[in-house]
């Protein structure tokens, strides 16, 4: 069955919908990109609905290489929870695979470090980051106490950098 949403909430809730399953902050143009991979939605009705969004608080966004990166506020993740039922399944399950190509995609584009030094005796520095070309999208030093600390540290951002970073950025903006 062909859906196409042009209503606003509806159009409000796929937007949230992609943005939330990104895990990290998303360019607007991937947000386009995964709609052209699963065309649901208009894309001057999506890119009307974006700036409501905005202008509703949530979600916010900054400013790179011409690109607003979009990130949902607690506000947002709150209304995606209350409404996301009234995206049909069969279209939640074909945009979760299409932002699966996406990520890797963007994954593909982002560079991942995460390594650690030992400093003198009793402390050893992990320097952990993400970077798409010249650019750093985060870039964090911690320092601690023992290796083993330190490796394990690395692993896991490695692991799992969007999550990490998604959950640190989080965590910052909380009482914004």
């Amino acid at each position: 069955m062909d859906y196409s949403f042009d209503e606003k909430v509806d159009v409000k809730l796929i937007a949230l919908f992609i943005i939330d399953n990104f895990k990290m902050p998303v360019p607007n143009s991937f947000i386009v990109d995964t709609l052209s991979l699963e065309p649901f939605v208009n894309y001057f009705d999506l890119q009307h609905q974006m700036g409501e969004l905005e202008e509703e608080e949530l979600v916010t966004y900054y400013v790179e290489n011409n690109d607003r990166f979009y990130s949902l506020t607690e506000k947002g993740t709150q209304a995606l929870g209350f409404f996301s039922d009234r995206i049909p399944k069969t279209v939640r399950e074909r945009l979760m695979r299409a932002i699966k190509i996406k990520i890797k995609d963007l994954k593909n584009a982002l560079s991942v470090k995460a390594d650690y030094k030992k400093v003198n005796d009793i402390e050893y520095l992990v320097s952990l980051g993400i970077s798409e070309g010249n650019f750093d999208m985060f870039n964090v030093s911690i320092s601690v106490s023992d290796e083993l600390m330190a490796k394990k540290m690395c692993a896991a951002f490695k692991n799992d950098p969007q999550s990490l970073y998604s959950e640190f950025l989080s965590v910052l903006t909380k009482n914004l």
